[in-house]
């Protein structure tokens, strides 16, 4: 998981270091320079960035409009004084300041140390699973409110989410660091932020989709067992039965008890062991068959293969007829 760690005592650098994981930004230091020391841990998880920064004295941050991402940052310790382009926050370890893309922003704060866990989501990613969670289009800045209660409610259940995200931020070598585990969690983590937090599109979130018919999931099970080796996605599958992904992937919870991709998943492993069973081990190999139905980390194919039919991969290859 690629990561970013560095102490330094260089305004400069701490200016450019930062600006590389969040945004470009302006740094005054408002007190002894010869005493100015910056910490930062971050990774990206692609259209997620989370760190955590701290500096050793007071300082002020400022900040053209964002532009290309929204923020979320979370003080662990102390406070932290800001304007989040739209209004004025006091965060601390119970309140997050939201920054959205479309205000310039300030910080000011660091008087007593401490550090502030930071997490930058790109535009793009946030309006995309906006429009996957509403069905809805998504054409402008989400107009997000400017702080997020961390204490009770949605924001504390969000909270206990992002806080992984702090782990892996300080671990990023751990378990928490693989890209199977990580990548989904940071899209966990951007859908929870959008339940959680204040904007227009609440009640398009809370409102439960209409529960589809028995026989229009039928169809889409139909769909992917006769062309599972098709690239489908959720969007493709609903627009060829008429639903919307919020309510195909409500008709795959209540009929099946999985997921459309995971049912996917799973015909395509029932195909890749068939395949195996006729397949010549002078001709070919497990890694040929797990890549003609999309297994592309050889390991893990193994390991749900061993776990579904009880024994490895290679076995049924090699299985004599």
């Amino acid at each position: 998981m690629p990561g970013t760690s560095i102490t330094t005592t260089d305004p400069s650098v701490a200016r450019e270091e930062c600006g590389r994981v969040y945004f470009p930004h302006r740094l005054t230091v408002l007190h002894d320079p010869r005493r100015f020391a910056m910490t930062l841990s971050a990774v990206s998880l692609g259209t997620v960035s989370a760190g955590l920064l701290g500096y050793a004295g007071e300082i002020r941050v400022e900040t053209d409009e964002l532009e290309s991402g929204y923020e979320v940052n979370v003080p662990l310790d102390g406070d932290l004084r800001t304007w989040t382009g739209h209004a004025d926050v006091c965060a601390d370890p119970g309140t997050a300041a939201v920054y959205r893309p479309d205000g310039r922003t300030r910080l000011h704060g660091w008087a007593g140390g401490g550090r502030l866990f930071g997490l930058k989501i790109e535009r793009a990613a946030l309006e995309e699973v906006l429009e996957e969670l509403t069905d809805r289009p998504v054409r402008s800045v989400v107009p997000i409110g400017a702080r997020l209660d961390l204490r009770r409610g949605a924001g504390r259940q969000w909270w206990c989410l992002a806080r992984a995200l702090v782990d892996l931020a300080a671990d990023p070598d751990g378990p928490l660091g693989q890209p199977v585990v990580a990548r989904p969690l940071a899209r966990s983590v951007v859908a929870g932020f959008l339940h959680a937090s204040d904007h227009p599109y609440r009640d398009l979130l809370a409102a439960r989709p209409a529960a589809p018919r028995p026989a229009t999931i039928r169809q889409a099970v139909d769909l992917l067992e006769e062309a599972p080796e098709q690239p489908w996605t959720v969007t493709d599958l609903a627009r060829r039965v008429g639903l919307t992904t919020r309510g195909l992937q409500a008709g795959f919870a209540r009929h099946l008890g999985v997921a459309p991709m995971a049912h996917l998943r799973r015909v395509r492993l029932e195909r890749a062991h068939l395949d195996l069973l006729a397949a010549d081990p002078a001709r070919c190999s497990v890694a040929d068959v797990a890549g003609r139905w999309g297994f592309t980390h050889l390991g893990r194919f193994a390991a749900v293969y061993r776990e579904r039919y009880g024994r490895p991969p290679s076995h049924d290859l090699r299985t004599v007829r």
